[in-house]
Formats: structure tokens, C-alpha cells, sequence
């Protein structure tokens, strides 16, 4: 296997002083924000920059010992090195969006073991020179099984909160920068891979990559959790004001009742027919179903029902969940569907905090008091 192209390695020194300036950069400057709820921005930021330190550690042992390593110590190291930088920074984007503690523990898991593969192959080549070239193709394989495999996982969860702020907010934050972080993530992982079968390859990279790792930094920057709402904190947040008054000024009153007189008919015959229990609706969508403006209706629940639009529809499909699990014998996972909520985790959470109980105690409450009755 040839060694690298000497493009790669005259800009060895420039990839030096790039990724240590976007790993402080990442690193440190978000520490005089002390507000809890910016916890997984903050550690988000600091597992990119100790992504961007140890590349930064990687070129200059490269710099100080550029042929200390033979042809596959140098695919060996250069793969670990690699795996574990993609590792970081899907490892940030996991807690960028906040996403449950269980998936990125399982994540943790889920790295841990290829990468301890990886030096475990790596060192039985050192030990026996013979294998080196069939390890080489297993090096590969697992690289590329792990690096499909986290961007799976990525892909899910950016799906996953990508529908639930549409389902839930008002007005959901376009995070379409984050899709496409992950993607170029993937790409880069896999281009430092055939990189190493093709080093004519590394001409494309060389240049490729830095503006990759400079628009990945940008935007995590300017990333706020102020400018882009926690879809969980949202919730738990929003829940809790549901009964709160929503005060709005003396000279908005007239406006308001005008469109209350409008909407009020329009929304009540959407509700009738049911049209809530349909998956995957937003403000906007629900808006052309009943043929009026979002700002309207938006208006229309925030000041007349004093509810937001993610509390007021899932509110519906509670209490017809409640109707369907004390008349049919569907499971609490079909129930969740026929509402209009799939996902088994945010149905239960839903039905909790509008009824106090969950789906299942309180369809044996209810099957309960039938049975007393009779």
C-alpha cells in the first residue's frame, strides 16, 4: 500500500493550527453561559473541540515522526484515529438535540466496542506481520459497518425531533443544517477510507474537508439554544403553563373577538370530524384543512383558548384516547396511533400530563368502575 501523497503531508502544519483554532474555539467559548437548560449545548460544543484536539494531536505526531510507521501502522493508526473523530462528533450532534439519556449512553456503548476492536485486529497484525493484509480488509469493514451505523442513529434522531416540532410547535426552527452535518460527517469518514486504498483521493480531501470542519464549527457556533426551542424542555415547559393566563392588551380585545367570531365555527367543525387524530400535523397544515390563515388560528388559540397549539390538539387526542380505551379493546399502542400519536413514549407522556394517569391505569380504573355499576 502506498503511503500518503505529499500533498497530504505539506499540509500537515496548516491542519495543525486549523484544528486546534476550531477546537478552542469550540471548547471555550461558551463557558460564561451558566444556564442549566444549555447543558447539552455546552457539552456539545466541548466533545467537538476534544474531536478537533486529538486530530490536532494526530497531525503532529505525524509532523514530529512522519515515518516511524510502517504502511499498515499508518492504515491501522489513521483508521482508529478517524473512526474516533467521527465518533465525537456524532457523539455532539446526540447532544446537541438533547436527545434521551438512554440513546446516547447506548451510543457510548455502541463506539466503545468497534473501537476496542479496531486496536485489538490492529495489534494481532503488529504480532503477526503474515495477516497483515486480511486485517487490513477487516479494519475496513468494521470501520465502515461502525460509521453506517452511527449515522443511522444520527439520521433516526434528527427524524425523530425534526417530526415531533412539527407535530408540536407552533412555528418549528428549520434544523435542516443539522441533517446535512450528518451527512457530510458520513462522507468524510468514508472519503478518509478510500482515501487509504486511493491516496489519489487525498487531493479531493485535502480540500474538502477543511471547509467541511470550518462550516460544521460555524454552525454549531451560532448555534443558540435561545434561537432554536428544546423540543422536550418546550414541552415539559408548556405543559406547565397550560393554566396560566395569557394577558394581552385593552386595544387588542375588539381584534381578538373579531376572529374569534370567524375561526370559532371553522375550528369546532375540524374537531367534530375528528381531523386531529390524524399523524404528523402542524399549525400550518391544520390551518389549510380548515381554510383559514396559521397566524389566525395561531392567534385564535393562543388568546381566546389560552392554550398553544402543540397542548390544545394533543388535548383532543387525549380525550378521545380516553373514549376509545374504555370502549374498545385495542392495546395502549394501537390506541396512541388511532389518535394521531405513534410513538408509544409521547403518547404515554401526553396522556399523563393532561389526565394525571397513565393510558393503562386508567383504562383498569374505568374497566373498574364499569364492573362496580353493574
Amino acid at each position: 500500500m502506498e503511503k500518503f501523497s505529499p500533498i497530504h503531508l505539506d499540509l500537515n502544519y496548516a491542519y495543525i493550527v486549523l484544528f486546534f483554532i476550531l477546537g478552542a474555539f469550540s471548547f471555550y467559548t461558551q463557558d460564561k453561559m451558566q444556564n442549566k437548560s444549555w447543558l447539552g449545548y455546552r457539552k456539545s460544543r466541548r466533545i467537538l473541540g476534544s474531536a478537533f484536539f486529538l486530530m490536532t494531536a494526530y497531525c503532529i505526531l505525524r509532523a514530529i515522526h512522519p515515518q516511524f510507521l510502517d504502511n499498515y501502522g499508518d492504515f491501522w493508526l489513521l483508521t482508529v484515529v478517524s473512526l474516533t473523530f467521527t465518533w465525537l462528533n456524532y457523539t455532539s450532534f446526540l447532544f446537541l438535540i438533547n436527545t434521551q439519556y438512554v440513546v446516547r449512553r447506548r451510543f457510548f456503548i455502541d463506539g466503545a466496542i468497534p473501537l476496542t476492536l479496531m486496536f485489538v485486529i490492529g495489534g494481532l497484525g503488529e504480532i503477526i506481520p503474515t495477516t497483515q493484509e486480511i486485517l487490513r480488509v477487516l479494519l475496513g469493514v468494521v470501520y465502515i459497518g461502525k460509521s453506517l451505523r452511527m449515522f443511522y442513529v444520527c439520521n433516526s434522531e434528527w427524524k425523530k425531533i425534526n417530526r415531533e416540532q412539527q407535530n408540536n410547535l407552533d412555528e418549528a426552527p428549520d434544523i435542516l443544517w443539522m441533517l446535512i452535518l450528518v451527512w457530510l460527517t458520513l462522507l468524510l469518514s468514508l472519503c478518509t477510507l478510500i482515501a487509504l486504498y486511493e491516496p489519489a483521493i487525498h487531493v479531493f480531501y485535502c480540500c474538502a474537508a477543511p471547509l467541511v470542519f470550518v462550516y460544521m464549527t460555524i454552525k454549531l457556533v451560532n448555534y443558540m439554544p435561545i434561537k432554536i426551542i428544546d423540543l422536550r424542555g418546550e414541552l415539559e415547559g408548556a405543559t406547565g403553563n397550560a393554566n396560566e393566563p395569557n394577558k394581552q392588551p385593552a386595544q387588542t380585545q375588539e381584534k381578538t373577538n373579531g376572529i374569534e367570531a370567524k375561526i370559532a365555527p371553522i375550528v369546532q367543525k375540524w374537531v367534530q370530524e375528528k381531523k386531529y387524530c390524524h399523524p404528523n400535523l402542524c399549525i400550518k397544515e391544520v390551518a389549510v384543512q380548515m381554510g383559514t390563515n396559521h397566524n389566525y388560528l395561531s392567534s385564535y388559540l393562543n388568546n381566546t383558548l389560552q392554550v398553544t397549539f402543540q397542548i390544545w390538539l394533543n388535548s383532543l387526542r387525549i380525550k378521545e384516547a380516553q373514549r376509545i380505551l374504555l370502549s374498545e379493546p385495542l392495546s395502549i399502542e394501537e390506541v396512541g396511533i388511532k389518535v394521531g400519536i405513534p410513538e408509544s413514549y409521547n403518547f404515554s407522556r401526553w396522556f399523563k400530563t393532561i389526565t394525571g394517569t397513565t393510558p393503562l391505569k386508567y383504562r383498569k380504573a374505568g374497566n373498574k368502575n364499569q364492573q362496580q355499576v353493574l
